[in-house]
């Protein structure tokens, strides 16, 4: 931007120290770009028809792009070792991971479907074996009067027996609910493969193919930081996957060891939910947790002695193996991230905004970059044909 640099004389003043200043004028674009945002957020209606694209075709690019990352290095592995054509590639990959999921709603559904039937039944059974307990260490410690206990007994008993036919009910009527998005579901199911497969077979051309309405100049520049991106994703998505699904080996062995009632329900339960950062094993601890309290002392015990081995083994050794520091973000940042993506969108902001996060944080950087070398406001990045003599 070498016009930007100092003006000819004969200018004025007010041009010289004010319209061809580099802070007004990026004060000028800041501006400019927030009254852009300002009118299409008065205006929202003009973005409706492509909020409803975005809302009936992510489902099926998420899906499909989780799958991409996770099947990728098979289909090159069976590219370069076994010297299969791309094409014959990706059908293998994509009929074995049909297969697999297929498996799994035959055999596990059925069963995980009975288990849950049942530790929702089982509720009001918990709470009256937890008030025995609770009863019998009052009575020898006394912590509460006999009225406050007996009141207290009551609305526990009352709650969870509600509680649990409200659990079944509710069950029953969403299936009305399924019945209205089986349509939703069947786009993704139709989608997401068609996707998957022009994902895995020209994913590594995708940046070349965006870069083309990208000014010449700055192609280099944008397809390095689309690559960068695409690093920052996939090793986080595939380091996820694979910590979550050994956290939920971990948690099924334990629990199935110590035989606590339901291991299996929770151990599964605590894979996806490890993709939470930080909190998701802990969330996962809950229903173990009171599942141990209504059994015994001794269960409870072995619960937490689960949990801890599970915990070492994860942020000692599964993390720092699997994950390292793919994302180079700060565990401060990651929680404020969590709580901001949690406010904003949900489950799926816990889930999908540290690797959200990540993208954006690639591209501000590189966006500063391209700032500090084209701004002349930091002389010290500049390239030496830029500096002025």
């Amino acid at each position: 931007m070498k016009n930007l640099r100092q003006p000819e004389s004969g200018f004025s003043w007010f041009y010289q120290r004010f319209l061809n200043n580099h802070i007004t004028i990026l004060l000028l674009n800041i501006f400019l770009l927030l009254l852009v945002l300002n009118e299409l957020m008065q205006n929202a209606w003009i973005l409706t028809p492509v909020w409803k694209f975005i809302g009936i075709t992510m489902p099926a690019i998420v899906v499909a792009g989780i799958l991409f990352y996770v099947l990728d290095p098979f289909v090159h592995f069976m590219e370069r070792r076994l010297h299969m054509r791309t094409g014959l590639a990706i059908a293998v990959a994509m009929l074995l991971t049909a297969g697999i999921i297929v498996l799994i709603f035959l055999n596990l559904i059925p069963f995980l479907t009975k288990q849950t039937s049942g530790i929702i039944g089982a509720l009001p059974q918990f709470a009256n074996d937890m008030l025995h307990n609770i009863n019998h260490l009052n009575q020898e410690h006394h912590w509460v009067s006999n009225s406050n206990l007996a009141d207290i007994n009551e609305r526990v008993s009352t709650y969870f027996s509600k509680r649990g036919l409200n659990l079944l009910t509710g069950t029953l009527s969403s299936l009305g609910n399924v019945v209205t998005t089986v349509s939703d579901w069947v786009i993704t199911i139709i989608t997401a493969p068609l996707v998957l497969f022009f994902m895995l077979k020209d994913g590594s051309r995708f940046p070349h193919y965006i870069s083309q309405v990208v000014p010449t100049a700055y192609r280099s520049r944008f397809i390095t930081m689309l690559d960068q991106m695409n690093a920052k994703v996939s090793s986080y998505v595939r380091g996820q996957l694979t910590v979550a699904l050994c956290v939920m080996i971990i948690f099924t062995t334990g629990y199935s060891v110590i035989g606590l009632r339901y291991a299996l329900l929770i151990g599964l339960l605590a894979g996806p939910l490890n993709l939470i950062p930080y909190f998701g094993s802990a969330i996962a601890l809950v229903p173990a947790l009171i599942i141990g309290v209504v059994t015994s002392p001794s269960m409870l015990l072995g619960v937490v002695i689960v949990y801890l081995i599970e915990w070492v083994l994860e942020t000692q050794v599964l993390s720092p193996l699997i994950m390292g520091n793919s994302l180079a973000m700060h565990p401060i940042t990651i929680v404020f991230v969590l709580l901001a993506g949690g406010k904003m969108f949900g489950l799926l902001g816990v889930i999908f905004g540290v690797p959200g996060f990540a993208v954006l944080k690639v591209l501000a950087t590189t966006t500063f970059q391209w700032y500090q070398e084209y701004s002349a406001l930091y002389p010290d990045v500049l390239p030496p044909d830029e500096l002025e003599p």
